[in-house]
């Protein structure tokens, strides 16, 4: 081929070159024909048409944002859209380390965006919103943000809801159009987590079967067939909603309803319910401290725990005591008093000393869990050292004592809103203890 192609006059290759391009650019023209307008022009249309959608809604529209992989739960935003700017609001307080500035709950930030053609088309807030920007920008302890988006491709979108889905991590995110303002939206989206927040569920009915459950920390993290499984939401005015349907034994929901009547959350047909926790159920998944019976200068106090156990106190903390006069204050089973960013570890058997002025917070990690519903009794099983356990491990037989007791009856000082509460082991009765609730 290559010896024909060289012996070919010039004249010859010039006209079938000619001949190509005319082929060529009357494809071209074919093409264009057929769709009626050209690449660009149908680009620009799809881009109006999404800014039509986003803009047309004059109240705005509630969004429904999940950072990083959607451990962290669901955050409620609103945001409105007009002549290319992006004005946005949380139904948190957001506090910026960056701007060095707490957002209380409903304020707005004013910020441009903008649509675009990148493998498909991409809604982006490309200028700095410090409310919505928050979950992706880089801060102290955070390199990478929380891995969290605000560039998003279209999946769908029309006047009745947008799916986009994040350009980097992936993550789905969704909006609906608001019936109202965007700060109502936000006063009630806060006012139903205010009051579904203050307790921890641990059980659901579904289908009219017990299933243990566990809902705090915008995730529902439900146990089946020896399994764990969790699903982020966020909260709504109505009660919440989450990223995809949560199935439960074959019953399905999308969101779940709060009914103020009796403290429960419902799915639309009934089939699965959350019920307002039992005195037992609100113990078990406390957001407090529950002290022992100690005093920081008498020791154990002999008509709130057993002998055995008063005993063990004792030496524990003398042994504290002798190591350069550190004194033990409290003694608790419940929430770290530790922070989560000092320690992940969340429910303990703790301890709180001061050292030289300065305050220390020791804990043992534990699960405490219904042992019977039925019973209203309580597990509370050992997990692992938690914050400075390793300088404290003579304190081990305090955490087996506890431990091997369990399951444990419950027996409360009030039926409503209990303050004390005496723990009796199921094995052995001549073990108990009674925990009076931190103000």
């Amino acid at each position: 081929m290559k010896t024909i192609y060289q012996s070919l006059p010039h004249v010859l290759v010039s006209c079938c070159f000619t001949a190509t391009l005319a082929v060529l650019t009357s494809c071209s023209n074919d093409v264009d024909n057929v769709f009626g307008e050209s690449a660009a022009e149908r680009m620009a249309d799809r881009q109006n048409a999404y800014y039509a959608t986003l803009e047309g809604q004059q109240q705005g529209w509630a969004l429904d944002y999940y950072p990083a992989d959607g451990s962290m739960g669901g955050v409620a935003y609103t945001v409105r859209f007009a002549n290319g700017e992006a004005t946005i609001a949380c139904e948190q307080a957001v506090k910026n380390p960056v701007t060095n500035t707490t957002y209380p709950i409903g304020a707005e930030w004013t910020s441009l965006y903008r649509i675009t053609e990148e493998a498909g088309v991409l809604l982006t807030f490309d200028t700095y919103n410090p409310l919505f920007h928050y979950w992706s920008q880089p801060s102290q302890g955070h390199a990478k943000g929380y891995e969290s988006d605000y560039e998003f491709t279209f999946l769908s979108a029309s006047a009745d809801s947008v799916v986009l889905r994040g350009k980097k991590h992936g993550m789905r995110l969704r909006m609906y159009p608001l019936q109202e303002s965007a700060i109502d939206y936000v006063s009630k989206v806060a006012q139903i987590r205010s009051t579904l927040s203050a307790v921890t569920r641990k059980r659901a009915i579904v289908e009219g079967q017990d299933v243990a459950v566990t809902m705090t920390d915008n995730l529902l993290t439900f146990s089946d067939n020896g399994q764990n499984y969790s699903m982020p939401f966020v909260y709504t005015p109505e009660g919440l909603r989450f990223y995809e349907p949560v199935s439960l034994r074959g019953a399905t929901a999308s969101e779940l309803s709060y009914d103020s009547n009796d403290n429960s959350l419902r799915s639309a047909t009934g089939s699965i319910v959350l019920p307002a926790p039992t005195v037992a159920e609100g113990f078990a998944g406390t957001k407090g401290q529950w002290l022992f019976g100690y005093n920081r200068t008498t020791g154990p106090s002999a008509d709130e725990m057993c002998s055995e156990l008063a005993d063990i106190l004792t030496e524990c903390a003398a042994t504290t005591g002798a190591n350069y006069g550190e004194q033990v204050r409290e003694v608790y089973l419940g929430v770290n008093m530790e922070s989560a960013a000092n320690d992940p570890h969340r429910m303990v058997l703790g301890w709180h000393t001061r050292f030289s002025g300065i305050d220390l917070y020791i804990g043992y990690a534990i699960a405490m869990e219904m042992a019977d519903y039925q019973r209203q009794t309580v597990s509370i099983q050992p997990l692992e050292g938690a914050n400075l356990f390793y300088n404290y491990s003579y304190w081990q037989p305090f955490v087996d004592f506890v431990c091997t007791g369990s399951p444990y009856q419950l027996s409360f000082n009030s039926d409503d809103n209990p303050t004390e509460v005496t723990l009796t082991s199921e094995k052995d009765s001549s073990k108990w203890f009674r925990l009076k609730l931190k103000n």
